[in-house]
């Protein structure tokens, strides 16, 4: 018998571990997958993200929340400075803003997206 993994509840997200989607590297608390995320919420999100489409407050907050918790998780170079990165957050107003953002975290290993 498997035993169900135990949903993560991050803000307003829901996250259930999917074993199609493992993190490549053994870390104590792996980042969440935004395709874990189980009301759609975010998954609608990432889509428009995706499309370089207008993000609602809402959209734009989720996708923080996320971007946030696979920063905090995530293993990153050693150059990388995981404090400024998470500060940035606060200041993505919009797609543009947080299309540089994703390109600056390819920079340093990560891939949320």
């Amino acid at each position: 018998m498997t035993q169900e993994p135990e949903p993560e509840q991050i803000g307003p997200l829901t996250f259930v571990e999917n074993a199609d989607y493992p993190y490549p590297f053994e870390v104590a608390r792996p980042p969440r997958f935004w395709m874990e995320e189980t009301s759609g919420a975010l998954n609608a999100a990432v889509e428009v993200y995706m499309r370089s489409e207008d993000l609602s407050a809402v959209q734009l907050n989720l996708l923080k929340i996320y971007l946030r918790q696979y920063i905090e998780r995530a293993v990153i170079t050693d150059e990388a400075d995981r404090r400024r990165l998470l500060g940035r957050l606060d200041k993505l107003r919009g797609v543009r803003d947080m299309e540089r953002f994703a390109e600056d975290l390819s920079e340093v290993g990560v891939e949320p997206f």
